[in-house]
C-alpha cells in the first residue's frame, strides 16, 4: 500500500477485517466530503469509524514495535494515539507513513530491546546488548527492524534533489523531523558502497544537518570483503552558540572503523538548530571563534566520558571549527576539511609552527564562493610533519548543482578532479587574504555580527525555542542493561 506525504489533506485510512493488511485506503469522493465536512460536524458513524481504526492500528504498532519502542517513534513525531481515539480523529496515510520512517530510523535501544524480546533467539544467546553482537548479526538485526512494514505500506522515495536544506519549503521555516528522518534515510542509503572520503563528506554536509538522536545507528562503509558495519552516535553538543557536534564510535565487536568527531556547518535557516548563532560566527573578525571556544568547557566531559576522536570532520564553518582545534589542540590525527573557510593569519603560522603530525583531507569546489572566506585555510605553506591531501573539485559541463553542498565523488558526472595541482597553486588556494569577498565579510561582517547578536539574545529572552531544551552535551551509554543518556549543561 502506496501511503501519501504529498499533501496535507492526505489520504484516510480505515480498519476493515477482511483485509490482509485490515486497513484499506479511503479516498473516494465520498471520503473526502466526509472529511471536509467533519472539520464543522463530524457524524457519529465517522467518528466512529475512526476510533476503530485507531484502536486497531494502535494494538497492532504495540504488538509489532512493542510499547516503548512506538512511545519513542511517536514522541519524535508528535503523534498522540490515544488522543486521536478519544476524539475520533481520521488516521491518516501522513501519520502511519510517519510509523514507518519511524521504525527505519533504528537506534540502539531498538537493537536491544529485540535481543532482550528474542532471548530464546540462537544469535543472542549469551548476549545482553548491541555492543556485543558482530557485524553480520548487528546488519541482520538491523534489516529485520528497518523492513518490519516494507509488506504493508511503502513511503516513496523524495525526488526532490536532497542537498544540505529541507526539500519542502514550508520546513526551512519549521522543523519538521519526519522529512528530516526521511531525507536522511535517503541520502545514507550509499554508504556501504561510498569510499570513506565520500561517506564523511556526505555526513558533514547533509546527514548531520537534519538532527539526529544520541544512539541513531548510521551505516557506514563496508569492509572490503563486503561485511557490512556501522556507526552510533554517542555524543551530541549544541552550545547555543554555533557549534553542534556529534561523536560516532564503531558498532560491532569485529568492526575496523575508529571513532569519529563531526561538526556541522552553517545552517541559516529558521529551522535549522541554531541558526542565527551560524550565521553570526560567520561574520565576526575571527569566523568561527565563538563556535569554537563554545564547545571548550564540555572537552573534559567528552574526555571522561567518550575519550577524544583522533578523527574530526567539518563541512563550511564546522571545517573552521575543527582549524581552530588543530591550532589549540593536540590530539587530531585526521581532519576531513571540506568547502572550509579559512582562519587568521596568526593561528595559520601558529599551527605551522607547531608542525604537528597530522593529514589534512582538504576538499574544496573551484566554483565555490563560500570556502573562499576567512583569512588563510590551514595547509597553507603547510611544514614537514604536516600531511596535505588537497583536492580540488571542477564542474563536468553544465548543471546546476550547487558546488557548496554537493558530495562531489558521488556526481563523477557532474565533477572531476584538478589533474596537475602544485604545492604553488595549492598555497594560492588556500590564502583568502586577496579575495574581495573576504575583504568585505572581514570589515563590514563584525558589525552586523554585533547587532545579530542583540537580536538572538532578545528573542531568546521573550521566545522559547528548541535550543532551550537541546542546549548542552548529551551522552548516551549503556548502564547495565539500559541504554541511558546523559545530558550535561554549561553553568
Amino acid at each position: 500500500m502506496q501511503l501519501d506525504t504529498s499533501r496535507f489533506l492526505s489520504d484516510r485510512l480505515i480498519f476493515n477485517d477482511a483485509l490482509d493488511s485490515k486497513f484499506q485506503i479511503a479516498n473516494g469522493f465520498w471520503d473526502w466530503i466526509q472529511r471536509i465536512v467533519s472539520w464543522i460536524f463530524a457524524p457519529s458513524a465517522y467518528s466512529d469509524e475512526n476510533r476503530r481504526t485507531v484502536q486497531a492500528f494502535q494494538r497492532y504498532l504495540v504488538d509489532a514495535l512493542g510499547a516503548e519502542r512506538l512511545q519513542r517513534i511517536s514522541s519524535r513525531y508528535d503523534i498522540n494515539l490515544s488522543e486521536m481515539e478519544r476524539k475520533g480523529s481520521p488516521l491518516l496515510s501522513r501519520d502511519v507513513a510517519k510509523i514507518v520512517i519511524g521504525s527505519k530510523n533504528i537506534t540502539v535501544e531498538d537493537i536491544n530491546e529485540k535481543i532482550q524480546r528474542n532471548q530464546d533467539d540462537p544469535r543472542f544467546a549469551g548476549k545482553n546488548d548491541f555492543s556485543e553482537l558482530d557485524g553480520a548479526t548487528l546488519n541482520a538485526v538491523k534489516s529485520e527492524l528497518f523492513g518490519q512494514f516494507d509488506r504493508m505500506w511503502q513511503v516513496a522515495e523524495i525526488t526532490d534533489r536532497i542537498t544540505g536544506r529541507p526539500t519542502q519549503w514550508l520546513s526551512r521555516f519549521f522543523y519538521d523531523p519526519f522529512l528530516a528522518d526521511r531525507e536522511r534515510l535517503q541520502v545514507m542509503a550509499d554508504h556501504p558502497d561510498d569510499t570513506f572520503i565520500d561517506f564523511m563528506h556526505n555526513m558533514v554536509a547533509r546527514v548531520i544537518k537534519r538532527e539526529m538522536s544520541v544512539g541513531t545507528l548510521i551505516p557506514a562503509p563496508s569492509k572490503e570483503d563486503g561485511t557490512p558495519q556501522y556507526y552510533y552516535i554517542t555524543g551530541k553538543l549544541v552550545t547555543g552558540r554555533g557549534m553542534v557536534s556529534y561523536i560516532l564510535h564503531p558498532a560491532g565487536t569485529d568492526s575496523d572503523l575508529e571513532p569519529l568527531r563531526l561538526f556541522r556547518g552553517t545552517s541559516p535557516r529558521n529551522s535549522e538548530l541554531d541558526a542565527i548563532s551560524t550565521v553570526i560566527t560567520d561574520l565576526e573578525a575571527d569566523l568561527g571563534r565563538s563556535a569554537y571556544e563554545s564547545g571548550n568547557i564540555f572537552e573534559p566531559v567528552i574526555q571522561d566520558w567518550l575519550g577524544t576522536p583522533e578523527i574530526e570532520g567539518g563541512h563550511s564553518m564546522g571545517s573552521t571549527i575543527i582549524q581552530h582545534r588543530l591550532v589549540e589542540m593536540d590530539h587530531i590525527k585526521k581532519a576531513y576539511l571540506f568547502c572550509g573557510p579559512g582562519v587568521t593569519e596568526a593561528e595559520a603560522e601558529h599551527f605551522n609552527e607547531k608542525n604537528p603530525d597530522v593529514h589534512l583531507y582538504i576538499r574544496v569546489a573551484h566554483n565555490d564562493f563560500w570556502h573562499k572566506l576567512g583569512a588563510i585555510h590551514l595547509g597553507y605553506q603547510a611544514p614537514e610533519n604536516v600531511h596535505v591531501d588537497f583536492v580540488r573539485y571542477h564542474p563536468r559541463g553544465n548543471h546546476d548543482h550547487d558546488p557548496h553542498v554537493s558530495v562531489w565523488g558521488r556526481m563523477p558526472e557532474h565533477f572531476e578532479i584538478e589533474e596537475g595541482i602544485t604545492p604553488e597553486m595549492r598555497d594560492e588556494a588556500l590564502d583568502h587574504r586577496s579575495f574581495t569577498c573576504e575583504i568585505y565579510r572581514a570589515t563590514v561582517g563584525p558589525i552586523v555580527a554585533f547587532f545579530l547578536q542583540w537580536m538572538r539574545d532578545l528573542i531568546r529572552f521573550f521566545f522559547s525555542s528548541r535550543i532551550a531544551v537541546e542546549n548542552g552535551l548529551k551522552i548516551g551509554h549503556m548502564d547495565g542493561p539500559v541504554w541511558r543518556v546523559e545530558h550535561f549543561r554549561a553553568v
